[in-house]
C-alpha cells in the first residue's frame, strides 16, 4: 500500500512536495515525483510486492501515460499473462506495471477486469488533449478525494494532503455536520465535512481534462437470486479469495476478534498453511494473529479467541486497549482519521494495528462480512418483514420463533432506550439546524438483500473502510478484506436471502461451509459484539476530562450545540437516567476535529512519528486564554492531565489553578501546608489575588485533624462487616464497600440513619433512581474515603471521615490568606471526584454553588497528582 497525492496545472514543487510529506505515514519505504508545466504526480511507497523494483511514478508508452498506485490487484498475475499474449512487455514483477500495461492496452476498459483494491492516478499524455484519470476499486476500499481550487485539480489519498495547499478555502461542511450531529449519517455519499472537498466515488473513475471534471461508472453492483446456494462453493470462492489475499514479499497475519468473520478467516489461512500452498510462504512457520481484548469487560471475547487456537497453529498477540490510553491518543487518532467518526469502536482496531506492525505489514481483516451476509441483528428484523410482505406466514411465524432470542433481546433494549431516548434536536441550537435539509433515509425495511446493498455501498461499509484505512496506514500497515473479494462478493449478491437469514440464523451460507473447521462454539454463536471498545463505559471512566472539554469555552461558544444542556444530558447518561447516546461522542469528536483541523492544534505527521503530542486540553486553553487575556496565567500554571486550566460556567469564565504540596501529615499545620503550596506558585509566576477562592481538599483537611486512620486500626462492628457486603466496591476509594469505611459510616451518622438509608436505596435502586442512600445518610458520610492503590503513602491504607468543622476551617483559613493576597479571598472545603464535587464547607459571601459547578470535572486529579488546593479564579 502506498499513498498517492498530485494536482493539474502549473508546476508547483514545494506544494507537490509538502503533499508527499503529509503522507509519509503511508509510504514510509521510499518517494518518487512527477512534474511537468500540465500536471504533478507524488509518491509515497510502503514495500509490499517487488521491493526492488516497484518504485513510481511508473511510466509506458514513450514516457506518455504516467500512474501512481496505491493498490494491490490480487488477480495481476492472471491478467499479466493475458496481456503478454496481447504483446506487451514488463520489465518489472509488481502489481503496478500490470495496471499501467492494462490501461495501456485497455483503457477504462481494464478497470472491470481487477481483483483488488485500489485508488489510481493516470496521466494520459498518449491523445492530442491531456487526461488526468482519477479511479477507485469497486467499493471504495482504497481512498482517493480531490478538491477544484484555483484553476487546478488537487487530488490526495488523505485530505490532509489537498489542505497543504494554503490556497485552499479550509471550511466546514455544515449539512455534512448537521447531518452527522443530528442523525449520525457518515460517509454516506461522496462529500466530506470539509467543504469542497470529494472522495471519487466507489467503482467509478473521475476524469480531468481540457472540457472539464467528468465522472463515469464502470461498476454497478447487481441483485440476483440465480446462485446455487452451496456451502462448497460457498467455501472454494472464500478459499480462493483468502489464499489471494497472502501474496506478499512481506510477513503477513490476521486480526482474529473471536466473531465469525475473522474466526473462519484464520482457520481457512491455517489451512492454507498447513497444506503449503505457494503464496503461504508469506506466513512464516506459524499464522500470526492479533486479538483486542477486554478482561472482566461483558464485551471481552478472549474465551473465543481462545477457542480458534485451540484448533488452530496460530501464534497470538493480545492487546489491551484502554480508556486511559484512548483519551491520550485521542488528538493523534482523529488526526488520522481526518473526519468525524460515529463511535470509538474503531479504537480497538487502532490499537491492533499498533502492535501488528511490529511483527507483520500486511494484515488480513473481516469487514464486510456482516455486511454481505446479514451479520447484525436488525437484518433479521428486515426479513422477517419481508416473509410478511411476500404473504409467507407459516415461514414468518418459524422464523420468528426460531430468532426469538437475538430479536427479543434487541427488541427489548430499544424499547428501554426509547423510554430513555435523548432528544438530540433540543440539544442543538435552533438557529444553526434553521435551514439544514432532513436527509431521507432510503434504506429498506422489508427487503433483506436490497438492504444489504444499501448498506454495502452507502450506510455501513463505507465508514468501516474509512476506519479500516486510517488505522492500518497510520502504523504503515496494508489490510486485506478477503470478504471483498470481486469474484466472491457477485456470487454472493446472487444468492437467495434464505441462503444468507433463516431458521433463525445470520451468515447462514457461511456458517455450513465451515462446518467442520470452525469451532462449533463460534461457528453457532449467536450473540454478535462485534470488533468493539466498551465505549460508554470509557466514557464514565473518562467523564471528568469529557465534562472539562464540554465545560471549555470553545466547546461553550460552538455555534452548533447548547453546551449547557450537553454536559447536564451527559451527566444523566453517566448515572444510568438515560440511553447512552453516541451524541455525547459525536460532539467531543467535533470539537477536538475543529481544534486540530481549523484552530491551528493541527500536529501533523511530527507527532505520528513519536513527536510532541498534542492535547486538546492544551489547545482549548490556549485559546481560551489568548480571548481573555490570561497567556500569563497559563504559561505558568500546570492543569493536571485531561483537564482544561480555563472552563465557562453560565456565560463566566473561570480559570482552576492546581497547586502542587508536599505530603501534609496527621495533624500538620494546614495554614502552612497551603502557604507552602501558594508560595511555590507565586514563584512559577501564579500570585493570589483579592478575589480569588482557594478550593481545599476535604481529606487533607481531615488529616491535619487526625481524621485519617490506617485501616489496621478501625475497629469493626458485625454490623459494618454485614453492611458493607451489600455495596459495591470501586477502584477510586469513594463509597462504603469495605467494613473499615462502613465502620467510619456508623460512627458519623449513628446506624439508625444508616439503616434508613440503606432501606431507602433498596426501595428506589429497582426503579432506577440512584443515589438516595447518600442523600439521606448526609454529605459527611458521602465524605469518607477508603484506600486506594494510587494515593501517595501511607494513605494508600488509610480510610479518612469527613473534616471537622469546614465551615470554621474555612473562615480561620480566610483570613490567613486574604492577609496574604492584600485583599478578601474566599476558601472553601471541598469534596471532589471524577464523579461529583461537593462544596462542606466554606468561608462568608463564597457561592458554593458555583464552587462545586467550576470543580465538577475534577481539576484537582483523583489519583497521585498531589495537588489537594486549587485556586479558583473568576477571568471575565
Amino acid at each position: 500500500m502506498c499513498g498517492i497525492c498530485g494536482f493539474s496545472g502549473r508546476r508547483d514543487p514545494d506544494l507537490l512536495r509538502a503533499m508527499t510529506a503529509s503522507i509519509r505515514h503511508r509510504g514510509p519505504d521510499d518517494d518518487g515525483f512527477f512534474e511537468s508545466d500540465d500536471a504533478s504526480l507524488g509518491f509515497r511507497r510502503l514495500a509490499i510486492i517487488d521491493l526492488d523494483t516497484g518504485a513510481q511514478p511508473m511510466s509506458t508508452d514513450g514516457d506518455r501515460l504516467h500512474i501512481v498506485y496505491n493498490c494491490e490487484i490480487y488477480n495481476y498475475r492472471e491478467l499479466r499473462a493475458e496481456l503478454e499474449a496481447e504483446g506487451r512487455r514488463f520489465t518489472t514483477r509488481s502489481d503496478t506495471e500490470v495496471a499501467l500495461q492494462a490501461y495501456a492496452q485497455w483503457g477504462p476498459a481494464a478497470f472491470q477486469r481487477f481483483n483488488g483494491m485500489w485508488a489510481i492516478a493516470l496521466l494520459d499524455r498518449r491523445g492530442p488533449g491531456q487526461q488526468l484519470v482519477l479511479c477507485r476499486d469497486h467499493f471504495g476500499i482504497k481512498p482517493l478525494f480531490y478538491a477544484e481550487h484555483d484553476d487546478r485539480v488537487v487530488f490526495a489519498s488523505e485530505i490532509k494532503a489537498i489542505l497543504e495547499d494554503g490556497t485552499f478555502p479550509r471550511r466546514v461542511d455544515e449539512q455534512q455536520l448537521y447531518e452527522y450531529l443530528r442523525f449520525g449519517l457518515y460517509d454516506h455519499n461522496d462529500l466530506t465535512f470539509f467543504e469542497g472537498v470529494r472522495q471519487v466515488p466507489a467503482g467509478a473513475a473521475v476524469t480531468v481534462d481540457a472540457s472539464g471534471i467528468h465522472e463515469t461508472r464502470y461498476w454497478t453492483p447487481r441483485l440476483g437470486e440465480d446462485a446455487d446456494p452451496d456451502p462448497a462453493e460457498f467455501l472454494r470462492l472464500f478459499t480462493r479469495a483468502v489464499e489471494r489475499r497472502l501474496v506478499a514479499d512481506v510477513p503477513v497475519g490476521t486480526c482474529l476478534s473471536g466473531g465469525l468473520d475473522s474466526s473462519s478467516i484464520v482457520c481457512v489461512m491455517d489451512r492454507l498453511l498447513a497444506q503449503h500452498v505457494p503464496d503461504a510462504v508469506s506466513l512464516g512457520d506459524r499464522l500470526k494473529t492479533f486479538s483486542a481484548v477486554f478482561p472482566g469487560d461483558p464485551i471481552d471475547e478472549r474465551r473465543y479467541v481462545e477457542a480458534v487456537l485451540a484448533v488452530t497453529s496460530a501464534d497470538p498477540t493480545w492487546v489491551e486497549p484502554t480508556s486511559e490510553r484512548w483519551l491520550g491518543e485521542l488528538e493523534t487518532w482523529i488526526w488520522h482519521a481526518e473526519e468525524p467518526m460515529i463511535t470509538t469502536a474503531p479504537y480497538a482496531m487502532w490499537s491492533v494495528m499498533r502492535a501488528a506492525s511490529e511483527k507483520v505489514t500486511v494484515l488480513l481483516d473481516g469487514q464486510a462480512g456482516d455486511e454481505l451476509l446479514g451479520g447484525y441483528v436488525p437484518y433479521q428484523y428486515v426479513y422477517l418483514r419481508q416473509l410478511l410482505r411476500e404473504r409467507r406466514y407459516r415461514e414468518f411465524a418459524l422464523e420468528s420463533a426460531k430468532a426469538r432470542d437475538t430479536v427479543g433481546r434487541l427488541a427489548r433494549r430499544r424499547a428501554w432506550e426509547s423510554r430513555h431516548r435523548v432528544d438530540v434536536g433540543a440539544l442543538l441550537r435552533p438557529e444553526w439546524t434553521s435551514g439544514k435539509r432532513r436527509p431521507h433515509d432510503p434504506r429498506s425495511q422489508d427487503d433483506l438483500k436490497k438492504r444489504l446493498l444499501q448498506d454495502l455501498t452507502t450506510f455501513s461499509l463505507p465508514s468501516l473502510l474509512r476506519y479500516e484505512d486510517r488505522n492500518s496506514m497510520a502504523h504503515s500497515m496494508e489490510s486485506r478484506l478477503p470478504f471483498l473479494d470481486q469474484e466472491l462478493v457477485e456470487w454472493i449478491l446472487r444468492l437467495p436471502a434464505s441462503a444468507i437469514v433463516s431458521g433463525g440464523w445470520s451468515r447462514r451460507i457461511l456458517r455450513e461451509a465451515m462446518r467442520g473447521i470452525l469451532p462449533e462454539p463460534i461457528r453457532e454463536r449467536r450473540r454478535k459484539i462485534g470488533f468493539t471498545t466498551p465505549e460508554f463505559r470509557w466514557f464514565r471512566q473518562q467523564r471528568s476530562s469529557i465534562q472539562s472539554l464540554m465545560r471549555s469555552p470553545s466547546f461553550q461558544a460552538r455555534p452548533y450545540w447548547d453546551a449547557e444542556a450537553v454536559a447536564a444530558a451527559f451527566r444523566v447518561a453517566c448515572a444510568g437516567g438515560s440511553e447512552e447516546s453516541l451524541f455525547f461522542w459525536r460532539a467531543v469528536n467535533v470539537e477536538i476535529w475543529l481544534r486540530v483541523y481549523f484552530e491551528g492544534a493541527a500536529h501533523g505527521s511530527a507527532a505520528a512519528d513519536g513527536g510532541t503530542r498534542f492535547s486538546f486540553a492544551a489547545h482549548g486553553d490556549r485559546a481560551a486564554a489568548a480571548v481573555v487575556g490570561a497567556k500569563a496565567l497559563l504559561a505558568a500554571a500546570h492543569p493536571n492531565p485531561g483537564r482544561h486550566l480555563i472552563i465557562r460556567r453560565h456565560g463566566e469564565t473561570w480559570a482552576r489553578v492546581p497547586l502542587r504540596a508536599g505530603l501534609v501529615r496527621s495533624h500538620d499545620d494546614l495554614a502552612a501546608a497551603v502557604g507552602a503550596a501558594l508560595e511555590s506558585a507565586r514563584t512559577a509566576g501564579i500570585a493570589l489575588e483579592p478575589g480569588d477562592v482557594v478550593a481545599m481538599s476535604e481529606k487533607v483537611v481531615a488529616i491535619t485533624q487526625g481524621r485519617s486512620f490506617p485501616m489496621s486500626e478501625i475497629a469493626v462492628t458485625p454490623l459494618a462487616r454485614l453492611l458493607s457486603r451489600f455495596v459495591s466496591r470501586v477502584p477510586i476509594g469513594i463509597g462504603l464497600g469495605r467494613p473499615q469505611t462502613m465502620q467510619l459510616a456508623l460512627e458519623e451518622a449513628g446506624a439508625s440513619r444508616i439503616l434508613l438509608a440503606a432501606a431507602c436505596a433498596a426501595v428506589t435502586r429497582p426503579l432506577g433512581i440512584r443515589g438516595v442512600f447518600y442523600r439521606v445518610a448526609g454529605s459527611r458520610v458521602s465524605a469518607i474515603d477508603g484506600p486506594t492503590a494510587y494515593t501517595l503513602p501511607p494513605y494508600n491504607t488509610h480510610a479518612s471521615k469527613a473534616p471537622s468543622d469546614p465551615d470554621g476551617v474555612a473562615a480561620r483559613m480566610r483570613r490567613a490568606l486574604s492577609d496574604r493576597a492584600g485583599g478578601d479571598v474566599g476558601v472553601a472545603v471541598v469534596d471532589t471526584n471524577d464523579l461529583a464535587a461537593d462544596v462542606l464547607g466554606s468561608s462568608p459571601g463564597v457561592d458554593r454553588t458555583a464552587v462545586a459547578e467550576v470543580l465538577a470535572d475534577n481539576p484537582m486529579g483523583q489519583t497521585d497528582e498531589q495537588t489537594p488546593f486549587c485556586i479558583l479564579r473568576r477571568l471575565a
